[in-house]
């Protein structure tokens, strides 16, 4: 059977799986990591696969349904987030109209709004919810009729037959992630033709992105891929399958820059994350990586990541204020981040520093707090960015809660360039001043004299760094004195979203559609289907 992956053509340099996906300022551009994982699985079951990239492989539409009719495929899997749902769902349609293959999504918005999908869009036919790997797969084996007889026995699946809708139970996670192909051969044969345009503007470029395990022990109210896709349970890998991964990536990628953990929270449990170092340092292997961290991590094992060939670390401080911190169930204790960063220097780790505005208990004097506690820890880069509040994130549920999301239309998630735009008002800041903030923060910490000065001679010492600190600079020097905020314009799929949210009561969170014009929605018999969950 032939299957299409496809992150479909948006904006150029939209980073799709981004936690927050947008085009960035620092012209950083995503692999579509979760997108490939699932593409290994399908093609490691027998299928003929075709991997696409709009973004990284500068396609529009028209030249990507130029492949597709090509490759004429018997399924095509469509990667999507939030703020490119629309767009998503245009191309579906188009690859419809195309090719007459069906259609199916996956991402962290399909596991959010899955009967929403269905209910916008005529075009799409599966909607895949959680972890797509095995779910892709039994799909792909129901359509060529050597799996599940019949769709409402696919876990983890919403569908349509007919006029109907359903949504299936949902898969369990992934218990033992080595028996997934490594993503890194995915890369190999799939997009080593565009591998150098993945860009992380705080890494050393090109990099490689792979999961050492998958979900987050934390309990962040705005971070979408745990309470979406991967869950609250950290499951890894076994530490012999992840330094085989990076062996083999060095290997097959001469010009691989270091390897990326895209990990929720790489050193969740600390004595892991030593075991894994120590086995790096015990065979000789001689590699640069990066990972997600939080701002706990004692100097220790910091250490002895720095030995094993660390060089930063992304981290998400957000907020000096502890009510907002505990607001968003941060975790995070008074003083801690200042720990953390003496800790990281003594051992010689660079971190790049989150920052995140508009969360509840946010005021005018927490955000300029905030900016000067950013200044004060002073990372090595930072981001500052207005909260974006995802479907299926307790902080979506909360803003729409209190009357504090300005708009549905998700359109709105973006402005015109395709950079963020929150759809989130606080009682005394708009969302257009959160924005503002943001241009303002980062003018006033990327443009001190001593940061300036530090990062010259980074870039005059190390040829790697002098790529990442030219690149990143040019691209954000573009960014810092103009004015970001305004929308695009609202598309149609944005109008009918706009009306949906009017709807009394909650018809989503009960698994049926109430107005007239919309499909019955039936969730199928009780032995296969469960209830509809809110959306939030």
């Amino acid at each position: 059977m032939k299957v299409l992956f496809l992150n479909p053509p948006y904006f150029p340099m939209f980073s799709r799986e981004s936690r927050s996906p947008s085009v960035t300022k620092s012209s950083t551009l995503y692999w579509p990591m979760f997108m490939c994982y699932a593409a290994g699985c399908v093609e490691e079951d027998g299928n003929e696969i075709l991997v696409l990239d709009g973004p990284a492989m500068d396609l529009d539409l028209a030249g990507t349904l130029a492949k597709v009719k090509e490759f004429q495929p018997d399924l095509a899997v469509l990667n999507t987030s939030t703020p490119s749902i629309n767009n998503d769902m245009r191309v579906g349609r188009a690859i419809k109209e195309a090719v007459g293959c069906p259609i199916a999504m996956m991402g962290t918005h399909a596991t959010a709004e899955p009967l929403e999908i269905l209910e916008r869009e005529a075009a799409i036919d599966y909607v895949i919810m959680g972890e797509a790997d095995h779910t892709a797969r039994e799909l792909v084996r129901f359509l060529r009729g050597d799996g599940p007889d019949h769709a409402r026995k696919v876990l983890g699946m919403a569908w349509r037959d007919g006029e109907l809708m359903q949504r299936n139970l949902e898969r369990p996670k992934i218990e033992n992630l080595d028996t997934l192909p490594w993503v890194s051969k995915v890369y190999v044969k799939h997009l080593m033709s565009c591998y150098t345009r993945y860009f992380y503007g705080a890494n050393i470029n090109p990099l490689i992105v792979i999961l050492s395990g998958r979900g987050c022990p934390f309990r962040c109210t705005y971070c979408v891929v745990p309470q979406t896709l991967t869950g609250h349970t950290y499951r890894k890998r076994s530490i012999a399958d992840v330094v085989d991964e990076m062996e083999y990536i060095y290997a097959h990628f001469p010009k691989v820059g270091e390897i990326f953990f895209e990990d929720d929270t790489f050193t969740a449990h600390p004595t892991r994350t030593k075991e894994l170092c120590e086995e790096i340092i015990r065979r000789g292997i001689k590699v640069t990586w990066s990972a997600n961290a939080r701002a706990d991590v004692k100097f220790e094992v910091l250490d002895v990541m720095k030995k094993a060939g660390c060089r930063e670390l992304c981290v998400g401080f957000e907020s000096c204020s502890t009510d907002v911190l505990k607001n968003v169930k941060k975790g995070l204790a008074d003083g801690q981040s200042e720990k953390f960063m003496a800790a990281a220097d003594k051992a010689g780790i660079l971190i790049h520093g989150c920052f995140m505005v508009g969360n509840l208990g946010d005021s005018p004097e927490t955000l300029s707090a905030t900016l000067e506690f950013a200044k004060k820890l002073n990372p090595n880069t930072a981001q500052f960015y207005p909260i974006m509040a995802y479907p299926g994130t307790s902080a979506y549920a909360e803003a729409k809660e209190r009357g504090e999301l300005a708009s549905t239309d998700y359109d709105k998630w973006l402005d015109k360039d395709g950079q963020h735009n929150t759809t989130v008002i606080r009682k005394n800041l708009t969302s257009q001043q959160l924005v503002d903030f943001c241009d303002r923060a980062r003018r006033e910490f990327y443009l001190r004299p001593k940061y300036v000065l530090k990062q010259a001679r980074m870039a005059l010492a190390d040829k790697h760094e002098r790529y990442r600190v030219f690149r990143g600079a040019f691209t954000l020097f573009k960014h810092l004195f103009r004015k970001h905020g305004a929308p695009q314009e609202s598309s149609g799929y944005g109008q009918k979203q706009a009306v949906q949210e009017l709807r009394q009561p909650s018809s989503h969170d009960l698994g049926v559609v109430s107005h007239a014009s919309a499909p019955r929605i039936d969730r199928g018999p009780a032995e296969s289907s469960e209830k509809v969950k809110a959306a939030a």
